[in-house]
């Protein structure tokens, strides 16, 4: 079960590993190394110290990406997804009119909305009794609303 590491890791350095307690892969902070092996871990989420386990489908382990990185990726890839449905959507229903929103309004699947800080949007789901999913140009919201409407 001998594992190197291409990038070697330094003990304080974050690793993705699997957590013996949590049973998944989550990020650990190296705690103890045998040679270039990482030899125990801490989870971050559960702070239990145990032995290094590579995650499920890996056979080498490598540093984890900095937190900021990640999230601008990720962020970066959901907020293009969503634009890319609201502009779907809003050709669409382009002759349908905008509604104003207010927590009393009773909206449809498709109205399009003005919300006074989100923008516009357009209603993506009903969340029975009294709620509204609403896809803006950059993100998804819930919203109150006084039911669907009749």
């Amino acid at each position: 079960m001998a594992r190197t590491s291409t990038a070697p890791s330094t003990v304080a350095q974050e690793a993705l590993a699997y957590c013996t307690s949590c049973k998944m892969d989550l990020a650990h902070t190296v705690v103890a190394m045998k040679g270039d092996r990482i030899a125990k871990v801490e989870c971050k989420t559960c702070k239990k110290i145990h032995v290094y386990k590579a995650p499920k489908g890996i056979t080498e382990p490598t540093a984890a990406k900095p937190k900021k990185e990640r999230a601008k990726k990720g962020a970066a890839a959901a907020a293009s997804s969503i634009e890319a449905e609201w502009e779907k959507l809003m050709t669409a229903h382009k002759d349908a009119p905008f509604k104003s929103y207010t927590t009393k309004g009773q909206f449809a699947l498709g109205d399009k909305i003005k919300h006074p800080s989100f923008g516009d949007g357009i209603v993506g789901r009903l969340i029975f009794p009294n709620k509204v999913e609403v896809i803006f140009q950059t993100n998804v919201r819930v919203l109150i609303s006084g039911g669907a409407a009749r």
